[in-house]
């Protein structure tokens, strides 16, 4: 009697063992299943629409030469924001530090740097493909022709020197080069400082 009572005990706690067993490889089952499930499924993030040529993707880690010009975009009378750009853990050649439309042009690379490079860095900020296109007959989605105009300005004047343009052709208003002494209102390191504000107008 004794006997077959202490076999019905081992036979019940080796069942338990085996449900316990049996449960915890099926949580297991499905945490992992659960794991692929998101892993597969949840959304990821978008890659940024706008890839960043190398010289422009670089992390600065020193100064050569330090510019401040300033740009106002103004499409159709309305004035665009100049996002702030800034990014401490890899600050890049061309940024802002607000929405004044101070471009901060520091480089520790022997480059002459375009506003058509601006806008590239633009874009990639917002992730918006749109927003780094700068031409000669287009900003951002609008273009030029049926009535529009697209118009810049240098310290209040149409004509810019062509020597400032990588392909001396002032139309293509994307090639401008900023000058590496320009200010506005920031000290500059080459001297002497020059005073170098576009306008972009499209209407």
């Amino acid at each position: 009697m004794a006997q077959s009572r202490k076999k019905r005990v081992l036979e019940q706690v080796e069942r338990q063992r085996r449900l316990r067993t049996i449960l915890t490889f099926t949580i297991v089952a499905v945490l992992i299943a659960i794991i692929v499930v998101a892993i597969i499924f949840l959304p990821r993030p978008m890659p940024n629409p706008v890839n960043l040529p190398g010289y422009l993707s670089h992390c600065v880690t020193g100064s050569l030469y330090h510019s401040h010009p300033t740009l106002v975009v103004t499409i159709s009378g309305v004035g665009q924001t100049i996002p702030v750009t800034f990014d401490g853990s890899c600050a890049q050649p061309i940024h802002t530090h607000d929405s004044s439309g101070v471009l901060h042009v520091e480089t520790d690379q022997d480059i002459n740097y375009t506003l058509g490079d601006w806008f590239l860095l633009w874009g990639h900020a917002v992730s918006n493909a749109n927003t780094a296109i700068l031409n000669s007959t287009q900003i951002f989605t609008y273009k030029t022709g049926s009535g529009h105009t697209l118009n810049l300005t240098v310290n209040g004047s149409p004509d810019v020197n062509p020597g400032d343009f990588k392909d001396r052709n002032p139309a293509n208003i994307q090639n401008l080069y900023f000058p590496r002494n320009a200010g506005s209102g920031q000290t500059c390191v080459v001297s002497p400082c020059v005073t170098w504000n576009m306008v972009l107008t499209y209407s």
